[in-house]
This record gives structure tokens, sequence and C-alpha cells, in this order.
């Protein structure tokens, strides 16, 4: 690593942005509060002081055959699950809109049921099936909760499987 002090010169540390113009609350483009690196794992330090369960994640998993909701924490760890099957659905009405919109309600009766305190839920759609709209419309109408993001996670091949070989007559 390259240096442009000389050797022997003591180290200066350089002020926040937000120090230098005398306010105590840190601008916007200030990143001096910021932990962690890579995609996922940066976040604020304020962060850490508030309650784990302030922000929750639903993964919403809708396949054409089922769909299954499971609320975790930030970490990954879940706290309840839910699919079209343990709402009482049979076969191919799993993967329905009815189904996963009851899912859904069950999740949140569940979470009403145990005591847990959700302010803000991210919603992460994984799947092409019908859940996918009915998890997203019972989390606004069922609940209060505050949706801070959707993400689709489907996973897209880049190159995909090798095409089957061409048929000759």
């Amino acid at each position: 690593m390259l240096s442009t002090q000389r050797p022997g010169t003591p180290v200066t540390k350089m002020p926040k942005f937000s120090q230098m113009l005398n306010s105590d609350k840190p601008m916007k483009g200030d990143f001096s509060g910021f932990i962690g690196s890579g995609m996922y794992g940066g976040r604020l330090a304020k962060e850490e002081t508030e309650d784990p369960m302030s922000l929750l994640i639903l993964h919403v998993h809708a396949s054409s055959n089922n769909t299954i909701l499971s609320l975790t924490d930030a970490n990954g760890k879940v706290i309840v699950n839910a699919s079209g099957g343990t709402v009482g659905f049979k076969k191919a009405q799993r993967a329905g809109f009815e189904a996963a919109y009851q899912a859904t309600a069950s999740i949140a009766a569940t979470v009403k049921e145990r005591g847990i305190n959700v302010k803000a839920v991210e919603l992460r759609l994984k799947g092409f099936g019908t859940g996918r709209e009915a998890a997203f419309k019972a989390v606004h109408s069922v609940t209060n909760w505050v949706v801070m993001r959707i993400v689709d996670t489907t996973p897209i091949p880049f190159n995909g499987c090798r095409p089957r070989k061409a048929r000759r007559l």
C-alpha cells in the first residue's frame, strides 16, 4: 500500500464531514458509522442498538404446485412458516391465490398470538406461482405491517442447461 506521508511523521485522523461543519447529526454522505462490507454485510452502526425483531423478512416461495411462506429475522432464523398445505388445501389447490392468502393470514395470526411486535417487513418473492401476488395483498389487507422493501429472488439462469440435439429428418 502506497502512502503519501513521510516516515516518522504522526498519522492524523481525518475528521468526519459532519464534524467539519460543526453538526451533531451525521449527514447524508457520511459513511463513518458504516460497518461491514459486501453486498449484504453492510449496515449502519445505529441499527445494532435497535430491537432485532423490528425488521423481519417474509420469504414467499411460489411454485406451480405450492406456496411456502417463512417469516424470518434479519439473520435468517425462521420464526413462523406456513404453506398452502398447512392451511388445509390439497393437491393443485395449494398453489392457488386463496391458499397463499390464507397462509399469509395464518402467519399473521401466529405472530400476533406469540406476541411478536412486527414493525417492518421485507418481502422476498421467489418463483412464478400465483402466490406471489396473493401474499403481497394479504400483508396489506390482513396485517398493519409496513412493507419496507420488495425483492425478487427468483433464480435466473445466465447460460442455462444444454439444449437437446437438433432433430434430423
